[in-house]
Parts: C-alpha cells; sequence; structure tokens
C-alpha cells in the first residue's frame, strides 16, 4: 500500500532526504522508516554513497584499516576514560 504526501513541508523533507529516516508522529511516536529511492547502482542505500563511491573508499592508498580487534581494544580505552 502507498502513502500519498499531500503537505508540501512533508513532501519537501522526504525529498531532499538522502539516507534513511525515521518519520515520527506529533506526538513524537515513532511510526516507521523512511529509505529514499535508491541512485544509479546503490547496492546499500541506507549508506547513502553509490557503489562506485564504495568502491573509491575501499581502494584508497591512503586509507587506514583496523582489525576487529584493534576497534574493540580502541572502545574498551575510551570506555574506561568516560565519567
Amino acid at each position: 500500500m502507498s502513502i500519498l504526501i499531500r503537505d508540501e513541508s512533508t513532501l519537501t523533507a522526504l525529498t531532499i532526504a538522502s539516507e534513511a529516516q525515521d518519520v515520527h508522529g506529533p506526538d513524537g511516536r515513532l511510526l516507521g522508516r523512511f529509505i529514499p529511492v535508491p541512485k544509479a547502482k546503490m547496492t546499500y542505500p541506507e549508506l547513502g554513497m553509490t557503489d562506485e563511491e564504495l568502491e573509491e573508499r575501499l581502494n584508497d592508498p591512503n586509507a587506514t584499516w583496523h582489525t576487529p580487534e584493534e576497534v574493540m581494544a580502541r572502545l574498551r580505552e575510551i570506555d574506561q576514560c568516560s565519567p
């Protein structure tokens, strides 16, 4: 089933969304999630990047990669520093 949007401000907000957005009612209650129509060749629209952009990031010679163990160690370090 489709929902027709007639309210211009809502239409504008949804039109300019470039990534998935939570949709809330006037009382703040979560109604659902809006996922915009994917750009051309976008395998993962929730990331908001085309396949080419993802490929560029994966093949960036200046990128620094970390193992899951390194990430978890850093998170534990940060957690110890938090009040």
